[in-house]
């Protein structure tokens, strides 16, 4: 820990010297003037993606259609930064499905971006029953960017499982989806989490023909024999624990440990959660009410860090120690950073959104989950109990200080957000450099009624200072086409930044698709080192700031 602790001074020192007078975070709400606002919607989380090829940012909303017009969003950007709902002309409006997140990725690496909604079942108050769903994108077929439900074609159904078959998708009660290339074969595989604490959840590999296989048992993530209630909650987290290029798995619970999955680069992971020796994973024992994880450098060392927003208790910080010790392990410094809030998270998001080279935390509030779901819910079967959170509550933006410890800097920041709140992702929707916030929250439905106090997204932009950046847009050509599981290092004077491309964080969230990075007073790049999957890495040297940088992998 005293290792660490002069590496965050050295860091501090080196690149951050006139931190103190650096200027404020600062946000406008243009919610209603872009409209997005979308009054009374139960938002699940944002997911951006350019799903037209035009240029600029779309956003996706999953949500519980509890009543008429609740479906699922798709707001399409014109071009101008105004939006206008589009999910029910490109048929991917969910009708009547009960969202619990989405996740696009470019599965058959055609050059659109398709889309995975994973839904519940059809529980008390449910329109119908619509299961976790896979729609293919038609636009390089067709010209139109419209959106076809292959799930049942797709195989997106486990295997020997007889409800799955009569609906044609996943029928349980799905918490959260994600893509990631973990066998490193150039296509991207899906992960499924369910919130039913006696069902598993389930890993599809790609076949790379349009059709994947359920892989669950074979290849070693089932979880329901390692904790006591398998309530897994939140987007799955795939990341390169080890920097081995093969991207492990993060499954968060609710009220038990995490489940850390290293990856044995042969279609198989092994559980390092309770190694009594490295590699270890201790620190995600701790059993609280996690809804997934933002994974960033926040210390820029090398390696990667994790959030954990727990809506029971202080949100966790817990930092890899991989840079110092040289194998995977973690210490818990949430109490010494500040960046512990107990306000009852449900979703977070990592981004440098004062461009000072250093990665800011932010936190989408819920309240504390202290009202019994039953004694608001009229339709709610009494088998069925479990808390929610019923009181809006105060979001945090949480500045990073280049030493291991955050300043809550919310107050008068324009970024408060006051809620009850669910998923957030951070996005240039701009295009000006700096990173914007969408963030969901939850409004609550009985018999097709409101019964609490009406609840709205949110687009927050940055202002934005005199601080330069850089923007990284990954294609993959041996690897999956998102580039999903790349890394790319930035170096800019003595600041050296890391980013990790992935497809979900958090609560059932995504952030922008291309990489930022704050580059201070700089306005020059020495070097950007591109680290594939598929085991190339590409290098890029002397380029100005302020500018998107495309980048495709060689060789494909």
């Amino acid at each position: 820990m005293r290792h660490r602790l002069f590496t965050f001074i050295a860091a501090y020192l080196t690149a951050h010297s006139a931190l103190a007078a650096s200027p404020p975070i600062l946000f406008e709400d243009v919610s209603d003037s872009v409209g997005v606002s979308d009054l009374a919607v139960n938002g699940s989380g944002p997911a951006f993606a350019d799903y037209d090829n035009d240029g600029d940012l779309d956003i996706y909303v999953a949500g519980e259609a509890l009543a008429e017009g609740l479906n699922n969003r798709l707001w399409e950007n014109d071009g101008t930064g105004r939006f206008r709902d589009v999910a029910a002309q490109r048929q991917v409006d969910n009708d009547g499905g009960l969202a619990r997140g989405a996740s696009w990725g470019d599965f058959d690496n055609d050059g659109d971006q398709d889309l995975a909604i994973s839904n519940m079942g059809p529980g008390p108050g449910a329109i119908k029953h619509v299961p976790t769903t896979l729609y293919k994108n038609l636009l390089i077929e067709t010209g139109k960017a419209d959106f076809e439900d292959i799930t049942r074609a797709a195989g997106i159904m486990r295997e020997g499982n007889e409800d799955d078959m009569r609906v044609g998708g996943l029928s349980d009660t799905g918490a959260g989806v994600a893509w990631g290339d973990y066998d490193n074969d150039g296509d991207l595989d899906l992960f499924w989490k369910c919130a039913d604490y006696d069902i598993e959840n389930a890993l599809f590999r790609n076949n790379g023909d349009g059709t994947f296989t359920d892989v669950t048992a074979t290849s070693g993530v089932a979880i329901q024999s390692k904790v006591l209630e398998a309530n897994s909650q939140g987007a799955p987290n795939w990341t390169d624990f080890n920097s081995d290029g093969w991207v492990d798995l993060l499954i968060t619970n609710e009220g038990d440990s995490k489940i850390i999955l290293l990856n044995n680069k042969n279609g198989t992971f092994t559980d390092i959660t309770k190694n009594r020796l490295g590699p270890n994973g201790f620190a995600f024992l701790n059993p609280g009410n996690a809804n997934g994880a933002c994974i960033g450098d926040v210390d820029n060392d090398g390696d990667f860090d994790f959030y954990l927003p727990t809506a029971d208790q202080a949100n966790r910080l817990i930092i890899s120690t991989l840079s110092d010790n040289g194998e995977v392990g973690f210490d818990d410094i949430t109490l010494t950073s500040g960046a512990g809030d107990p306000g009852g998270a449900r979703g977070c998001t990592m981004a440098d959104f004062d461009n000072d080279g250093l990665l800011d935390i932010y936190v989408n509030n819920g309240g504390l989950s202290n009202v019994l779901i039953n004694d608001v819910i009229s339709t709610m079967v009494p088998f069925v109990q479990f808390y929610i959170a019923w009181q809006p509550a105060d979001n945090k933006l949480f500045r990073n200080n280049g030493d291991g410890t955050f300043t809550d800097v919310t107050s008068g920041s324009g970024a408060e957000g006051f809620g009850i709140g669910s998923g957030v992702g951070a996005a240039d929707i701009n295009d000006d450099g700096f990173p914007d916030l969408f963030m969901t929250n939850r409004t609550y439905y009985s018999e097709g009624k409101r019964v609490n106090i009406a609840q709205q997204n949110h687009l927050l932009m940055n202002q934005g200072n005199e601080n330069s950046w850089i923007k990284i847009e990954l294609t993959g050509s041996i690897s999956n086409r998102n580039g999903y599981g790349a890394k790319v290092k930035v170096k800019s004077g003595e600041l050296t930044q890391i980013r990790e491309h992935t497809s979900a964080h958090g609560y059932n969230s995504t952030n922008d698709p291309i990489l930022m990075f704050g580059l201070g007073d700089s306005d020059t790049v020495d070097r950007i080192e591109v680290s594939w999957p598929s085991g190339t890495t590409q290098v890029l040297t002397s380029l100005s700031g302020r500018q998107t940088v495309r980048i495709m992998e060689p060789g494909g």
